[in-house]
């Protein structure tokens, strides 16, 4: 085999750096594309939420602290227990998410719940012939609508609320990017290169290498239980949080085993047109 010139190994060197950055960008797309369809998706975390009774748990939640409030001032459980509703719980949950989405704070409308609340304090208060001093009566409303805000929100989104909004504003920007340069670099690969099994080759490299880094990412939070291990005072969240991180490792793993199958494939015709060359 006659020895590689000075230019052919540097030429080497270059599309070997450049299926390098090929696989980079590509791990780092495959992660933005796998976030935006989970993380930064609503409909994602709603689909969450039904499938592991979410609004279901979270009012019975929500009960258990009006049945503690009104322990305190003298409320039944009974009257506690007509308060809420797993519809009420639905319908302000995607209220707050949508404003969270859009970039707000995160503002949960308490209106019905007040309404509702209201209502059945002074059926309570009437039923009871009981007499109350409006400043008392204020002050548990003031406090029931404070447990409901609480209840309706996601302390994991407050947390993070300036990061996400950051990366949710920049992240299509990001992945557009990424799709190009990695374009870019397969028509280089494509048209600096004269025989075809070069160019399969390096794919190959590229696929192989986002193959493993995605595999090792998807392998490392399967050993460690996803967020099994999460500490979360609240049943429904840690339920919820659980199933979306399995969720999202899922896929992980798919795109890791698209990028096998597109490796496996890429040396397949790699292996062919070299054959094809050599026999000739």
């Amino acid at each position: 085999m006659a020895k590689k010139t000075a230019g052919k190994k540097v030429r080497d060197i270059l599309f070997g750096v450049l299926s390098f950055f090929l696989s980079l960008f590509l791990f780092m797309l495959s992660l933005g594309v796998v976030g935006e369809i989970s993380l930064f998706n609503k409909s994602f975390w709603i689909d969450q939420m039904n499938s592991t009774n979410y609004f279901v748990d979270k009012c019975d939640e929500m009960t258990n602290r009006l049945v503690i409030l009104g322990y305190a001032s003298g409320l039944s459980k009974d009257f506690c227990e007509k308060i809420v509703d797993p519809i009420m719980i639905t319908t302000d949950t995607e209220t707050y998410l949508d404003d969270f989405f859009e970039g707000g704070t995160g503002r949960v409308d308490t209106t019905a719940f007040k309404q509702k609340f209201i209502s059945e304090l002074e059926s309570y208060i009437k039923e009871k012939n009981a007499k109350v001093d409006q400043s008392n009566v204020d002050y548990l409303v003031k406090n029931a609508e404070s447990r409901y805000k609480d209840c309706v929100k996601i302390p994991l989104l407050t947390q993070i609320a300036g990061y996400f909004h950051a990366v949710k504003k920049y992240l299509p920007y990001i992945t557009a990017g990424l799709a190009l340069l990695s374009a870019v670099i397969v028509l280089v690969l494509t048209f600096g290169n004269r025989w075809r099994h070069r160019i399969f080759k390096y794919l190959y490299f590229a696929t192989a290498a986002d193959c493993l880094a995605l595999t090792t990412v998807a392998a490392y939070v399967s050993i460690n239980g996803g967020l099994r291990n999460i500490n979360l005072q609240s049943r429904s969240l840690y339920q919820m949080v659980v199933l979306f991180a399995n969720n999202v490792n899922i896929m992980l793993w798919v795109v890791a085993a698209f990028f096998l199958v597109s490796a496996f494939l890429f040396f397949f015709l790699y292996r062919s047109f070299y054959l094809r060359l050599t026999s000739d």
